[in-house]
């Protein structure tokens, strides 16, 4: 059977003021029946609307002897844990990110296809640039010679792009 209290006694049970009830009776929308709610349904219905406090160590004291079960609580505590690791998680990696540890992949892809696009036009150019040079030689030796110089130059202007364009600090192991 519903134990009916009325909302100023059972925001006494809760802890809280008679305001306090009143104003939780309307957000949670609590049914009142003469003035009266159910103690027990009350109360479910309370902590389900109602994000539990910084300190309510200090205030289970004041808590009634009132037992009900929530079903959920403990989701909604470790909900909020994950959330505050996961915040917590994000703040590191932009952190790191603003001390240069880690580039954003947008950044890198863009870099990337702009480098590869200036090498694949100056490759697809090196036989037009090259013609001339290698027309007068009398060995395939001499043509490797050239066309590897140029190769070679290719290649590192594209590693000092690519340097460039994600700072990356040069450790002078370049072969």
């Amino acid at each position: 059977m519903a134990t009916l209290k009325t909302i100023a006694e059972w925001a006494e049970t809760l802890g809280i003021s008679r305001q306090q009830g009143y104003a939780a009776v309307k957000r949670c929308e609590i049914p009142v029946n003469g003035g009266k709610v159910d103690l027990e349904y009350a109360t479910i219905l309370y902590h389900r609307h109602t994000r539990q406090r910084a300190n309510a160590a200090r205030q289970a004291d004041r808590k009634s002897d009132v037992q009900f079960s929530l079903g959920g609580e403990g989701d909604y505590q470790a909900a909020r844990a994950r959330r505050e690791a996961a915040e917590a998680s994000i703040a590191e990696m932009k952190e790191a990110e603003m001390r240069g540890k880690y580039l954003l992949k947008t950044e890198v892809d863009s870099a990337i296809f702009e480098i590869a696009r200036a090498l694949r036009d100056g490759l697809t150019n090196c036989s037009k640039r090259l013609a001339g040079d290698v027309a007068s030689l009398l060995t395939s030796e001499e043509c490797e010679d050239v066309i590897e110089r140029e190769h070679r130059a290719l290649l590192e202007s594209m590693s000092h792009s690519l340097k460039s364009k994600l700072n990356v600090i040069d450790d002078g192991d370049d072969e």
